[in-house]
């Protein structure tokens, strides 16, 4: 999964960014498929005492957007992959849903 950083008033030190790189691991799996086409751009900026992070990523033709805010960058960070990681699963379940329909067998057809 390839992460892109936009930090508004914050820079990530480099533990700091394999960090993030840690927390797109599980998420990664579920939108790349295995196959590392996933893009996931990151917009962290600092309020006051308020960290906002919002997640972008396009998967399955819809814009997947997850949001948080924390007093801790991480925190916010995990809140956001959460939020994100149900909405792929949710449009994964209807993605999968919509392309499969029963098939008649042979078998049951004969029968009537």
């Amino acid at each position: 999964m390839k992460v892109t950083y936009t930090g508004r008033h914050i820079e990530l030190s480099p533990p700091q960014a394999q960090k993030v790189e840690e927390e797109f691991r599980k998420i990664g799996k579920l939108l790349d498929n295995g196959r590392g086409e996933a893009e996931a751009h990151v917009i962290l900026s600092h309020e006051r005492h308020l960290n906002n992070v919002e997640v972008t990523v396009p998967y399955h033709n819809h814009e997947l957007i997850g949001q948080a805010s924390d007093t801790d960058l991480f925190t916010a960070l995990r809140q956001a992959v959460e939020r994100l990681e149900a909405q792929a699963i949710k449009v994964r379940a209807k993605w999968r849903e919509g392309f499969r329909v029963p098939r008649a067998t042979a078998g049951h057809e004969s029968e009537a």
